[in-house]
């Protein structure tokens, strides 16, 4: 005798796990992007506890840290009784052990690139039960990218150099979705096709390439030692700038303004060329 395909489905229902059919109600993040992200679409209230670095938008930051970068805190996560965690990429593979070890549902997303952004707002939504939200934002954030890459076919090019660390000198390179937003703003990196996409630089290299401006985004005072060499052509028309570095280094719906900063200063640098 045939099983009745509704008496078929109620048994395979109660073989499943709760966490598998429920939409998640404790979610702890282990990045900063992926915290901004949460709350961008509308899934904060649901957010328990984050990592040390989560600090945006500003209620994050009275939630209970359990995690840093590098290391996972099962005692503090354990006691945030948590139903779903989302980590990034195999940077925290550790902790991604850990947690299944522990037997909590794990969410992995692997952003890299610009197009992973509304990719990922939107596996997000669908995840936490704000798919709407998360598709308008997607949509939206999508929309932005083009409309800049359809800009980037006027704009004139500019030598630009990001220092992303110092010391040691750092900067980025292609396979950076920091790359891809210089390209966006029509800046030219002399050091985009380096073999990794963040090199190690000497001070000789920039001072060969002579870069019209020169971006930093940790402290003022990184940009101060390019002073010692007053024939750089970003130093001779002053031309050191210092970016926000949440809106940069964060690949969350902010990046946007990161964005609208790098072009603007850019394009202000390019109108005094002409």
């Amino acid at each position: 005798m045939s099983i009745r395909f509704p008496r078929l489905l109620s048994w395979l229902l109660l073989w499943l796990p709760m966490s598998a059919l429920a939409t998640p109600q404790r979610i702890v993040s282990l990045t900063p992007h992926i915290t901004e992200m949460l709350y961008a679409i509308g899934a904060g209230a649901q957010v328990v506890a984050t990592d040390q670095a989560s600090d945006y938008p500003e209620e994050v930051k009275k939630l209970p840290k359990v995690a840093n970068y590098q290391s996972l805190n099962s005692e503090s996560l354990l006691m945030a009784k948590p139903d779903l965690v989302i980590a990034w990429g195999s940077t925290q593979a550790l902790m991604q052990q850990q947690i299944t070890a522990l037997g909590i549902p794990l969410l992995l997303l692997e952003s890299q690139q610009l197009d992973d952004l509304p990719k990922e707002l939107r596996l997000l939504g669908e995840r936490t039960g704000h798919a709407a939200q998360a598709e308008q934002l997607a949509a939206q954030i999508a929309d932005k990218f083009d409309f800049y890459r359809r800009q980037n076919q006027q704009r004139p090019k500019i030598k630009v150099f990001y220092q992303l660390w110092y010391p040691p000198l750092t900067t980025v390179a292609n396979g950076s979705y920091i790359q891809e937003i210089m390209t966006l703003c029509g800046a030219e990196n002399p050091f985009a096709d380096s073999k990794a996409p963040y090199p190690q630089l000497s001070e000789e290299s920039v001072l060969a390439a002579d870069p019209q401006i020169i971006f930093a985004t940790q402290h003022g005072s990184d940009l101060k030692h390019w002073l010692k060499w007053p024939q750089l052509t970003a130093v001779k028309q002053q031309h050191l700038y210092l970016l926000k570095a949440d809106w940069l280094h964060r690949l969350s719906p902010r990046l946007l303004l990161g964005i609208e900063q790098m072009c603007h200063k850019i394009d202000d640098v390019v109108k005094t060329q002409k």
